[in-house]
Parts: C-alpha cells; structure tokens; sequence
C-alpha cells in the first residue's frame, strides 16, 4: 500500500513526507524509531515476479557497497500483497536535475568537483568483484548534498557483470541524451556506457542543455554540439575531456573510469579545477562595468592516488643560508641561465629541452658570496652543496627550519608545522570549520589564518581571520563582517594585516590596524582584487587584478590608491605573488602548456617578460603551485602534484636541486608558508 505521513512501516520506520513519487513506488523521509535517525524508505508496488527480482537486485548490490560518494543500505523487505521496501541512510539536499531546473548552468568550479567525486564512486563500482554498472547516470541521480558533497543514487538499472562479462542483467532501459547508442535495443554495456552518461551529465550541467540524442548521432541525423558552443566559459580541456567521453563509439571514448577522472584533473589546471586558477570569482566584466558577479560556492578537494617518490639528497645541518642556490638574483641577470629561462607569453608550448642537472661542486658546503657586480657571462658557475642543512632546535620567534602548511588529512583542513627536513610534524589547530592560508607575524611567534577554511579554494564565503600562537594557543579572531575576510597577510612592522574581503560582494583587498581594529579599503576599484602581499619595507603591496579582465599582478602603495601594473605577460594569468624578503624579487604562478609553474620577475626589471622557474631537468614538467622564496632565498617551497593528483608540500633548492616532498599523506596538503 503507498506510504503515507505519519504511518508506521514494519513496526519501525515513521514516514514523515514523501520526497518524491513514481509509478513504481514512493520515497519517503521517515524516523527509525529504534534508532532515533532519519532514514529514506523506497518502496516498489510493482510486485510482479520482473520487478521483484530488479528490486531485490538494487538492495544486495547496494546492501554491499561502503563508498563516501554511495547511499548506504541499512535494510530491506517485503510485505506480502503491499510491496517491497528499502531502507537508506537519509541525504540531505536536492538532487542535480533540481539543481539546473533551479538555477540554470552549473559553473566548472563548482560542479567538477563533483564530477570527480561521480568519477571515484563509478570507478569503485566497476571495480567489484563481478563488476557493478549503474547504467542511469543522469542529473536527477546525482544528490548534492548541503555540505557540497556528491552522491550517486538509483541502482533500479544496475547490471552485475559475470566472467565472461556478456551476461546483460537488470532492467533494459535508457535515458535519451544521456544513454550512449549501444543501451538502446540489444546492445551490450560495460563500464564505457557510464562514462558515456557521466559525460552527458557533465554537459548537461555545464550548459543546460541536454546533449543531442546518441543513436540520432550514430545515424548521422544529428550532431553534438561543442559544449563551449553553448558555454565559452568552460575551460577548453574541461570540454575537450567531456566531449572525448561521449563519443557514440565506445572505442573512441576513454576506456575507464580512472582515465576519464585522470583526463578531467589534467586538463582542469593539473588536477585543480581550471576556472579555480582563473580566479571566476573575481569581478568580470563585459565592458569594464562595475557590474560584479555572483560568488559561487567553494569548491573541494579531489580523491587522489599515491605519488611518485623522488629523489632527496640527505640534509646536513651547517644552515640554510651556505646553499649555493642563494645565488637566485645573479642567475636571472646573467643570461637567465640555471634557474630561470624566459616564458614566452604567445606560446604556451614553446619549452626548453632538457638538460642535466648542475652537478655538486667540489666546494659544496662553502658559504657563497654574492658579487657586487654582476658579470656578464650567459651561465654563472654554480656551488651545489650535496648536504642541504636541517634545522636544530627552533629558535625563540622561530627560524628557517620550519614551514606551517595547510592539509585536509583529517577530513577537514588544519593548520600543520613541519621542519625543513620533513620531521616534527605538529598540528597548531582544531577548528571545527576548518583552518588554511597561515601567515607568519613578522618575529614568527603568531599566525594568522582563515577559518571556516574546510578545503583549498580560492575563496572562502562567510570566513573569517584569526590569530594563533605558534604553539596553537592563545586563539583570537579578527572582526567578523558578513561577505567573509580571508588571504591574510602581516605587514612587516606586525601592526597591520592586509586581506581580501568579499564585504563589498566583490573582492577587494583591506587592511586592519591590529591594535585598533580599524580597517580600510585600499583598492577602492570596481574591479576584483585579491592574493596581497607586502613589500619588505611594508611601502607597497603586490597583488591580483582583474581591472583588464585577466589576473594580473599590480603594485599600489601599502596605504591604498593608485597602483602599477607589473605583470607583463600578455595573455597568460599571473597569480599567488610573493616579494622576496631582500625586496629584489616577486615570484608567482602561471600556466605554461596547462601546468600550474612558478615564474619570477626582478623588481627593478618589471618591464622585461618573466623568467621560468625550473625549465629544464627532471622538474621541468613538475606542477608547482603557490611558491614561497625562504627568507634568504635559497629554497623554494610550494604545492606539488606530480603524479596528476595527490598535493604535497616539496621544497627544493633555488638551483632547482635537492628536491624533497615535506608531506606524504594521501590528503591535500597546500599553503605553505615559512616561519621567520
């Protein structure tokens, strides 16, 4: 019989509303009673002897399962002469289709991470041991949940393969526009049918528009249109990657879910979401309007495989400031050899070959010392020492030996302290929202951070700064003021904080006397600006604009007003600024060839293109993301990914030597910062 509210079913379940109804049947929220939970009950009245083997198929495939991104089966049963019902742990939230019929267009930075979160579960379906298809992958079988997780739900089509791998069990059914051509009639499936679905449900989102029907497109009456047809804003690997998977052959799609996942995150900005580095929340605007754009939600983390190891040349403790690779500065003037090579801004292919890399000096361990004159020769003669130093016991305020960083390893992100060698690895905070983005007082004895911070993105609605110990005590927070406040970053004399504030529903980068609590807007512009950092000398500020609808670096006064454009790399976004501690230098990211890379430009030379880091060796195809000099200039650190996925903290040396990863834990692991 139907479910109705407030009946009780099996002596058990409590039915409170009815979320959704069929021809089959109902689902319903209710109340397991001996649990005190809410729960989902489906029922099929369809109790004929098809149905009934379809429905028990959903259960025990379910019933099996245990994944993040799956419905969980807590029951199943039948009442004879009513119907047959099965109990799951009851999502919150609305499913996708809801989703676009509410609000049109799912942005890329917000509905990938989805996608990849679909991408995990299906590969974990097919994987069982026979494997499980789902068959139905659409926009109203996907739950989002209000913490913005991704769940695939409604198994009613679900086919277990046999050995052989031809048995085609389960309902015959498809979905039009979203079922591939061979699951019309007599076809045989296999896993290349879901990421056939998985693709039209990725275009459907991005656009809106439900792709053109396949088996219309295997007899030529019809063809796809290109998704960036329908929407340009879609990054053109993102759409390359979703029209690959819904190719009407199966031998022209990617063979498996893995490589379809590893496809999006590679050409997603290498496995961080492509509009995310674009910065898609920052104002655009169509004709250099004031006009802003709506924040779209934050974006999560994406499951990742273990990494590669590389090499690490073992660390001695003489001090970081004798490692030859101080000689960053005289590398970039002289010729730009070593370190740098100029990054040519019309073609993101154009690279430098590989060459070996610089090998040890027989005076490695010397301390090097600067010329005062810098010579002309194309490639300085570097001292590569074989030992790198460790750090012994921090010193009061902190020293060069340690690095906060930010990882999500328990589930939600915390701030980390870890020494240079990888060892003493502490965690300073338990924000139940989460904490990112550490940025050190100038004595190294505080940090300020942002919080609720559950993962890396680039924005970071409703948040907040606080203020922590080095040790983790001693918790503070900043005012709060709705739009959230975020990116901190000290001024060098420790009285004053800049940050990036949504509080004028565009970003805009502020400063707060920490003593008075005063703050002030110092872009004062309609266009985005955010990522500040201070000079040395704290008169000035690098940061990221949008005022010619590109990010871009700009340098105004550390008061506010005005400001200089110093990025000059024509159509290529420039992003996550850092000024050397001698005031010498600013090293930022930038894609080259689709790879997150760390580049650097002379202060004093800002007119000239900028200068690669690393273009040639075993890290010239490395991603290295958010790059932090160390306060003498000799080591880099940064955000890594090098198998195309898992994030890791590394460090190397600025003669692109002695590479080493801090971070090994299968969590996501960004912002690092060294402690002064």
């Amino acid at each position: 019989m139907p479910l109705k509210p407030g009946s009780v079913l099996w002596h058990r379940y409590r039915i409170e509303s009815v979320l959704g109804q069929g021809g089959m049947g109902a689902v319903c929220r209710a109340i397991d009673i001996n649990l005190g939970v809410a729960v989902a009950v489906k029922e099929n009245l369809f109790t004929t002897e098809e149905f009934a083997r379809q429905f028990k198929r959903e259960a025990t495939i379910l019933a099996s399962l245990r994944h993040p991104n799956l419905p969980r089966v807590t029951d199943h049963f039948v009442i004879p002469g009513e119907g047959q019902y099965l109990v799951m742990d009851f999502v919150a939230g609305e499913d996708l289709r809801q989703r676009l019929e509410r609000g049109g267009p799912v942005s890329e930075v917000e509905s990938l991470p989805w996608f990849l979160e679909i991408c995990d579960a299906l590969a974990y379906l097919h994987t069982r041991v026979p494997p499980i298809l789902h068959r139905d992958v659409k926009p109203g079988n996907i739950k989002l949940t209000p913490e913005g997780k991704a769940l695939l739900v409604d198994f009613g089509l679900a086919k277990v393969v046999d050995d052989s791998g031809s048995t085609t069990t389960g309902a015959k059914a498809m979905t039009p526009g979203f079922s591939p051509p061979e699951q019309y009639g007599s076809g045989r499936t296999d896993p290349r049918t879901d990421i056939y679905s998985l693709g039209a449900t990725m275009y459907a989102s991005l656009t809106a528009r439900i792709p053109e029907d396949a088996l219309e497109r295997a007899m030529g009456r019809e063809r796809l249109t290109p998704l960036r047809d329908r929407n340009p804003d879609v990054s053109s690997g993102v759409a390359r990657a979703v029209e690959k998977a819904l190719e009407v052959r199966p031998e022209d799609r990617y063979q498996s879910l893995v490589a379809f996942g590893s496809a999006l995150r590679a050409a997603s900005s290498s496995s961080r979401p492509t509009v995310v580095r674009h910065y898609p929340y920052l104002e655009r605007t169509a004709v250099r309007t004031a006009e802003t754009v709506v924040t779209p939600p934050k974006s999560r983390p994406i499951r990742r495989p273990p990494r590669p190891m590389w090499p690490w040349l073992a660390v001695g403790a003489t001090g970081v400031a004798l490692l030859a690779g101080a000689a960053l500065l005289p590398m970039i003037r002289q010729g730009l050899g070593g370190l740098f090579t100029p990054s040519p801004s019309a073609s993101p292919s154009s690279e430098v070959g590989p060459t070996a890399f610089p090998e040890a000096s027989p005076t490695a361990g010397l301390p090097v010392v600067l010329p005062t004159t810098l010579p002309l020769a194309s490639t300085p003669s570097l001292v590569i020492p074989t030992l790198a130093p460790t750090p012994g016991a921090t010193p009061v305020g902190g020293g060069m030996g340690q690095l906060a960083f930010a990882s999500n390893r328990t589930g939600v992100a915390q701030l980390y302290l870890v020494n240079f060698d990888g060892t003493g690895l502490v965690q300073l905070t338990d924000q139940v929202d989460g904490a990112c983005q550490p940025a050190w007082s100038p004595d190294g004895t505080r940090l300020a951070f942002t919080s609720p911070c559950r993962t890396n993105t680039e924005i970071y609605e409703g948040s907040q700064i606080f203020l922590v110990n080095a040790d983790g005590t001693g918790l503070a927070p900043l005012p709060y003021v709705p739009g959230g406040d975020f990116e901190p970053a000290w001024s060098p004399d420790g009285t004053r904080i800049a940050f990036t504030s949504m509080r004028d529903r565009h970003a805009q980068i502020y400063t707060i006397e920490l003593e008075t609590k005063a703050t002030t807007n110092l872009s004062q512009n309609a266009a985005a600006e955010s990522q500040p950092v201070w000079s040395p000398s704290g008169a000035e500020i690098v940061f990221v604009s949008l005022r010619a609808g590109l990010a871009e670096l700009w340098i105004m006064p550390g008061t506010g007003g005005g400001g200089q454009k110093f990025s000059r790399s024509g159509s290529r976004e420039d992003t996550h600024p850092d000024w050397s501690h001698d005031g010498e230098m600013i090293l930022f990211e930038q894609e080259i060839g689709g790879i997150s890379r760390l580049v650097a430009t002379l202060f004093a030379d800002r007119g000239v293109p900028e200068n690669r880091v690393c273009p040639a060796g075993n890290l010239s195809t490395s991603p290295m993301a958010e790059g932090r000099l160390s306060p003498d200039r000799s080591w880099v650190a940064f955000e890594t990914w090098p198998s195309g996925s898992n994030h890791e903290i590394a460090v190397m040396s600025s003669a692109c030597t002695n590479y080493k990863e801090l971070t090994t834990d299968p969590g996501l692991d960004f912002d690092p910062a060294w402690r002064p």
